[in-house]
């Protein structure tokens, strides 16, 4: 009983409480998610515990078993203060590296047919290239110049649209082609067997710049969010399309967000150049040219950018626990057979990838998908926004940042999560989607080839622009649809 009863001993117990509950609200002050007004609070019941064990352990004698309890409560409440200061430094560093800078990679290949003699890059100055120089020049030419630097000349032949250049490849006119993979799913719309006929023998990697975020203060001032979602599995930094487009107008002081869902077959003219094409094509130019021509559409500036795919989405669903979403209509997914019924639904993550991803039960198709896609936002929204997520508030967050691309700051994220912590206000989700007549149309991308799409309608676009002005404008904003939350 002495050994552990000398005052020595009893110094070193509550020292090391000491040292353990300064550094935990050191790394809570630091990364900055707990209000400051709890923040207080919390130190304050530190204190008084510590003072507390302090008059119970040495205020007694020293054989006294509550000074012994005491001493063990001591060292047990240091433990999990160390325990709870790494999480804190963990959600910290998971916060600056969801926010880092993200360059994505454009990957250019040189595609041979499966049975091409043509092993490796080294024999291509021997034989034929094909290639489209028209179509994202900048890109091409890049990579060509790279093939050469390596490979020495090559004798290239250019063509004007992707089905003249496979069937140059198919027919052995050309013995190989380049192609930007990030238009590999254009091509597969025309050759459903292109990659299974075809290899990759060679491949140029080209970084694009990082998409620079226009900053606001986001707990005071309205701001606009690009997301965007391609429907691959697998890495986000690859350039592709992006098939799920929508602006999310948010207003921190009134407490609204605004959905704005834009088709993926919108037609409207490249920020680029200014050439007609779908809008989920700007994706295949990079980010930042689906938020130029974003912006080019509502007139507004463009502040943040939240992007995800397949994978993203399944990880985030399954990180809260599923979600509930409310199903205007009962339907049977075409992936997975799933049955939702009219009203509330309770999905796992591959009941809600295949809610979202459902268009062919609808009788206007990419219409009725945005609207769910909407719906299950806002869903996401109202679970994530809600006290019960304190309980896996860590591992939310440790997925979001694996999952997620976003230039949202560190600063930007600590802040809405305390401003939510804080006030724990009930979000108005209100929405709207462009909508537009289906027509035939030749396309950029594609050479000039006509295609599927949706040319929007100029009142429709009007509407939207007046909504977000209102939003921006502190107003309420009240759509047709009214509030997805209720």
């Amino acid at each position: 009983m002495k050994v552990f009863d000398n005052k020595y001993l009893r110094r070193i117990v509550i020292s090391i409480q000491f040292i353990t509950m300064v550094l935990l609200m050191v790394m809570a002050y630091n990364v900055q998610f707990i209000p400051m007004t709890y923040l207080i609070g919390i130190g304050v019941a530190f204190l008084v515990v510590l003072i507390g064990e302090y008059f119970l352990i040495f205020c007694k004698k020293e054989r006294s078993k509550r000074s012994l309890i005491t001493q063990i409560l001591s060292l047990i409440l240091s433990c999990f203060m160390i325990v709870a200061s790494f999480y804190v430094y963990r959600t910290g560093e998971t916060v600056n590296l969801m926010s880092e800078s993200k360059f994505q990679t454009r990957a250019i290949s040189v595609i041979v047919l499966k049975d091409s003699p043509i092993k490796n890059e080294r024999q291509l100055p021997k034989h034929t290239t094909g290639y489209i120089s028209s179509i994202d020049p900048t890109s091409m030419s890049y990579a060509t110049n790279e093939i050469e630097k390596n490979v020495g000349n090559i004798q290239l032949k250019d063509f004007k649209d992707f089905t003249a250049l496979v069937k140059a490849l198919n027919s052995q006119t050309v013995d190989a082609i380049v192609l930007d993979e990030a238009f590999r799913s254009l091509v597969e719309q025309s050759f459903k067997t292109f990659s299974e006929d075809t290899r990759v023998i060679y491949q140029v990697k080209k970084d694009e710049s990082a998409v620079n975020a226009k900053s606001v203060n986001v707990t005071e001032k309205p701001f606009l969010v690009y997301i965007s979602g391609n429907d691959e599995y697998g890495g986000l930094s690859a350039v592709s399309r992006s098939d799920v487009n929508m602006l999310a107008a948010v207003n921190p002081t009134t407490k609204q967000i605004l959905l704005i869902s834009i088709p993926r077959d919108t037609y409207y003219p490249l920020h680029m150049n200014g050439q007609l094409d779908k809008f989920t094509h700007a994706g295949i130019y990079g980010l930042q040219e689906s938020i130029d021509t974003l912006k080019d559409i509502v007139n507004e500036d463009i502040n943040y950018y939240v992007r995800m795919n397949f994978t993203s989405f399944v990880k985030i669903v399954d990180a809260i626990g599923g979600i509930t979403v409310n199903s205007p209509a009962e339907f049977t997914t075409k992936i997975g057979k799933y049955k939702i019924k009219k009203g509330e639904n309770n999905l796992n993550a591959k009941q809600a990838l295949a809610f979202v991803r459902e268009r062919k039960s609808f009788a206007d198709g990419d219409f009725a998908r945005g609207r769910n896609q909407q719906r299950m936002i806002a869903a996401i929204v109202k679970k994530v926004a809600s006290p019960a997520i304190l309980t896996s508030f860590s591992s939310v967050l440790d997925t979001v940042s694996q999952s997620v691309e976003t230039n949202l700051s560190s600063n930007d994220i600590n802040a809405l999560v305390q401003m939510q912590l804080s006030q724990m206000p009930s979000w108005d989700i209100q929405s709207y989607q462009i909508l537009g007549e289906p027509q035939s149309q030749p396309c950029y991308s594609m050479g000039g080839i006509s295609a599927s799409v949706i040319v929007p309608q100029k009142e429709s676009i009007e509407q939207a622009t007046k909504y977000i002005d209102q939003l921006m404008s502190n107003e309420k904003v009240v759509t047709e649809a009214g509030n997805l939350d209720q």
